[in-house]
């Protein structure tokens, strides 16, 4: 509950300060491939399960004041397939995400519809698994779910297409944090390319 509070303190401290400045507002929405990679960790061993090509989609709105941009994402990524101890494991991650980004200013007149940003952010995940011990008996199965704080950085570019509307394509590293179970405990990171339209009021 701390850690939900200390989010929605800050999300409300941008809210009204943005209120006092002239900001444009925007709305962006994205859809993403990721690669995520799982390390399970018990008391006996360490093992870096497969890779696994997730999609995902999220939606993020903010503002905007000169190149700088911060903004409130919410993310959903599709479920992905494991196997550890013989088990086969069923995963699913999903949160919010408060995020800065810096716009790069061209240094050429003719490249001003391209614009470079970097950034980053702070968050809070959920995550999920399913344990299923039989394919035979589909009752036979464990459902965990936990809540942990997620981090980015990332790059991309950005192309305007026209005065309110921009085209964009970008690259984050994601630590979306860690679920426990039964002693052992599965942390997961991810790397998530996304194409995305953003519409600034």
């Amino acid at each position: 509950m701390k850690k939900q509070l200390l989010l929605g303190t800050i999300i409300c401290l941008f809210a009204v300060n943005a209120y006092s400045m002239d900001i444009r507002p925007y709305i962006e929405g994205r859809f993403s491939e990721s690669s995520l990679r799982e390390k399970l960790m018990d008391h006996y061993m360490t093992l870096s399960l497969k890779e696994n090509w997730l999609m995902g989609a999220s939606v993020e709105a903010g503002g905007k004041i000169d190149q700088f941009r911060l903004g409130l994402e919410a993310y959903y990524n599709d479920k992905g397939k494991d196997d550890a101890y013989n088990t086969d494991m069923e995963f699913r991650t999903k949160g919010v995400f408060l995020n800065a980004y810096y716009d790069i200013p061209m240094p050429s007149e003719n490249l001003k519809q391209i614009k470079p940003y970097i950034g980053g952010g702070i968050g809070y995940s959920n995550l999920k698994i399913t344990l299923k011990y039989d394919d035979d008996h589909p009752w036979d199965r464990l459902t965990v779910k936990d809540n942990d704080w997620s981090w980015n950085v990332g790059l991309g570019v950005g192309y305007t297409l026209n005065e309110n509307v921009d085209l964009t394509l970008g690259y984050r590293y994601e630590d979306l944090g860690q679920i426990k179970y039964h002693g052992a405990k599965i942390k997961y990171r991810n790397n998530k390319v996304a194409l995305g339209l953003r519409y600034t009021f």
